[in-house]
């Protein structure tokens, strides 16, 4: 402590007198104050023990019933009307003697509910029971006037001894009286203990104050002491908070950081790891903190990959890279890594530090870019090369049933035949594959109708059991018939061929058994759809299963993705399931996998179910035919004389041209003998949508059917209208229907 000198010490306790002073002062100030307090209260208590003296003469309700009872049984009461009433005979005497024995009874029965003591409840029933008897001797009292009894024999009846009650009710005043002066006496007792109580409570509030003055006088002496301590320990603190501020700033800055941040010691045990690192692998302070990294590996990096870590930050080099990672849940994750040594002053290598940032949505996003990238390149494939295809297509399946028909009509041997079942179900298979691709990239819409599915599949098992091999029984059990559902034919062909022919597959030579069951489940029923379209009636189930073996877990899960494929290079596209998903969900169904090596694999279908469309027309045996005149157009001189031979096949007259220019000439040369149009769009020279416009400039009636490997549905169509569109390639059957319809109904 510094030394003050004694000029500055005796200018302080100049200071200090006039404080010293005016504390003195307020003490005794406030003593003074406190005996007033204390004699005024004394006078206060005084006044309050005579006014409850006068208060509680009539507070108590008891005394007022008391009060109430004797008046009723006194002079003037029941018993003195009830004399008046024996002895004049007025009945104002009767009618008073009721009202007050009422009375009387009811202020009776309010002081025994009040909750009297023992003595005061045998004095009350006592009390009522003179009365009682005085009110059922009222009604004596009366047939003895009727009666003409002279007073002396009335008394003689109803006299009553009522000493008794009026002994029981002295005794309830005196014990009233009694209780009352008992209560007065407690109180004024207690009034009496307070006034002592504040004489010394005013004594001990002068011994306190006389404690407080020695305390203000201590702590004026102390005061000065304090303050001059207190100013160094500001400073010092001053200074400390600065640096836990900064310090506190830089661990939210840590803590918040958008990157991962783990610190080791030099032997690769984690000390801190902040709130990013904990969100990005699930795990809690404490199950890392004292442990190593090596929790969070996933075995996706090789070793030598950690020994080049190692070597690195042991000679003091950073190391840059990826990480996948595991996370508690066991889920993976990656994080592009940066770790670093951490150095002393003197260089020394004290700790290490890894900062990381998960990448893992941006690679999922890469993915994603990469998939619609596959996607468009799809597109583009499929459409630059649909129309060609099914060009051809359109050429094999048309000539393939040219000449099956001429096979028949000339009755050659069923190898002909044969052969031309392998050539048309390679036909279909083809469709398929380029109807896969459209609708996959989104280039050709399907368009949903009212399907039999029972009819639609044993459409589809024809053609599928003629290519598969005879080691493999295909069955059908449809358990419930009828069932029908809005889907896109051809789609729905497509998902049972898919599941069908990937069954066939995956029993391959070891022969077995492939089954398609069929059965409907009622709506609001266990197994169904939880939410169907609006004028469904239910939910269909079709399975097919196979007793192959089976799929495996880890392959179950990638099955339905796109271009995901197990089979070998050129026998597969990967399409196929992605497609069977993508139509059931487009018909608002659900499909579903169930596989095991012992059980074999089961795929399920659930679609809505709708009630079918009654057909009026039995669909007939051969194709439709007709003699009408037909102006053909197709740019392709190979796929226009198959139309033209099926068209004649079916007994139409056939005008057909490869250039749209010279087919409109001729029909500008004679408009009214033509009865239909068929034409292609895509057209080098003139479009079929330009054709078509100037035909119908030429004449509005006109039928026409556009026969297309690509139908884009144009607004143009709808404003002319009797537009009928077929897509290539097609049957004889489809060929034959869609001319019919346009000529003998036309489409709006």
């Amino acid at each position: 402590m510094h030394h003050i000198p004694p000029i500055i010490s005796g200018k302080r306790r100049l200071r200090t007198l006039p404080i010293t002073l005016l504390g003195a002062s307020v003490l005794m100030l406030i003593l003074a104050l406190m005996l007033g307090l204390s004699h005024e209260t004394s006078s206060r208590f005084r006044q309050i023990e005579e006014g409850w003296q006068d208060y509680t003469k009539d507070a108590d309700p008891r005394g007022i019933w008391i009060s109430d009872i004797r008046g009723y049984f006194g002079y003037g009461g029941m018993i003195h009307n009830f004399k008046n009433y024996v002895l004049r005979h007025d009945e104002k005497y009767e009618r008073t003697l009721r009202i007050q024995t009422g009375l009387l009874q009811q202020t009776i029965e309010a002081y025994q509910d009040s909750g009297p003591g023992a003595l005061e409840k045998d004095a009350l029933m006592r009390i009522s029971r003179v009365v009682d008897e005085y009110s059922r001797n009222i009604s004596a009292i009366s047939r003895g006037i009727h009666q003409g009894l002279s007073a002396e024999e009335i008394d003689a009846i109803v006299r009553v001894d009522d000493s008794d009650a009026l002994q029981a009710l002295v005794l309830l005043e005196k014990n009233w009286l009694d209780q009352r002066q008992r209560n007065l006496n407690d109180i004024v007792a207690a009034l009496s203990d307070g006034e002592t109580l504040v004489r010394y409570l005013a004594g001990a509030m002068l011994l306190l104050t006389i404690l407080l003055g020695l305390l203000a006088l201590l702590f004026l002496v102390m005061a000065g002491r304090v303050l001059r301590s207190n100013a160094a320990q500001i400073q010092e603190l001053k200074a400390r908070r600065q640096a836990e501020e900064e310090e506190r700033k830089l661990a939210w800055v840590v803590q918040q950081s958008p990157a991962s941040i783990l610190i080791t010691d030099t032997e690769g045990k984690i000390e801190f790891v902040n709130q990013k690192l904990l969100q990005m692998t699930g795990y809690s302070e404490a199950e890392l903190i004292g442990h190593s990294p090596n929790i969070l590996k996933s075995g996706h990096t090789p070793e030598a990959t950690y020994r080049d870590i190692w070597d690195n930050l042991r000679a003091g080099r950073p190391w840059f890279g990826v990480f996948k990672n595991l996370r508690k849940d066991g889920s993976d994750y990656w994080a592009s890594t940066s770790i670093l040594p951490l150095l002393d002053e003197a260089g020394e290598i004290t700790n290490y530090i890894g900062v990381g940032e998960d990448i893992t949505e941006k690679l999922h996003v890469d993915a994603q870019i990469a998939q619609v990238q596959k996607m468009e390149a799809v597109g583009i494939l499929a459409g630059s090369v649909a129309h060609d295809f099914n060009n051809v297509l359109m050429t094999i399946i048309g000539n393939t049933e040219l000449i099956r028909l001429e096979a028949d009509d000339l009755n050659e041997s069923r190898e002909i035949t044969a052969s031309v079942d392998q050539i048309e179900i390679a036909s279909h298979r083809a469709r398929a594959l380029i109807q896969q691709l459209l609708t996959f990239a989104r280039q050709q819409p399907g368009e949903a109708q009212r399907l039999d599915l029972e009819d639609a599949i044993e459409e589809v098992l024809k053609l599928i059991r003629v290519s598969t091999p005879p080691t493999i029984r295909i069955v059908f059990d449809a358990a419930d018939t009828g069932l029908a559902t809005d889907i896109d034919p051809t789609a729905f062909f497509q998902i049972i061929m898919n599941l069908c022919q990937n069954a066939v597959e995956a029993i391959d030579d070891r022969g077995g058994v492939i089954t398609l069951c069929m059965r409907r489940i009622a709506a609001g029923a266990t197994g169904g759809l939880e939410v169907l379209p609006k004028s469904a009636i239910g939910s269909i189930v079709i399975t097919v299963h196979d007793d192959g073996p089976g799929i495996p877990l880890d392959i179950q899960e990638k099955v339905f993705e796109p271009f995901y494929s197990t089979k070998p290079v050129g026998k597969g596209t990967g399409l196929g399931l992605a497609i069977v998903r993508n139509w059931v969900e487009e018909a608002e169904g659900r499909v579903g996998l169930r596989s095991s090596r012992a059980g074999g694999t089961t795929f399920t279908l659930l679609l809505p179910q709708f009630k079918p469309q009654v057909s009026t027309t039995p669909a007939p045996d051969q194709p439709p035919r007709g003699q009408e005149h037909i102006l053909l157009v197709d740019d392709e001189d190979a796929l226009l004389y198959t139309m033209r031979r099926m068209m004649a096949r079916l007994g139409y007259r056939v005008e057909a041209f490869c250039d749209p220019k010279l087919a409109l000439r001729a029909f500008e040369a004679n408009p009214q003998s033509y009865d239909l149009v068929v034409t292609d769009m895509m057209m080098p020279q003139m479009s079929g949508e330009e054709l078509i416009l100037a035909i119908r400039g030429l004449r509005q009636d006109i039928p026409v059917l556009i026969i297309s490997s690509y139908l884009n549905k144009g607004s143009f169509a709808k404003e002319l209208g009797n537009i009928r569109r077929l897509s290539k390639p097609m049957s004889l059957t489809g060929l034959a229907q869609g001319l019919r319809m346009v000529i003998d109904q036309g489409v709006q």
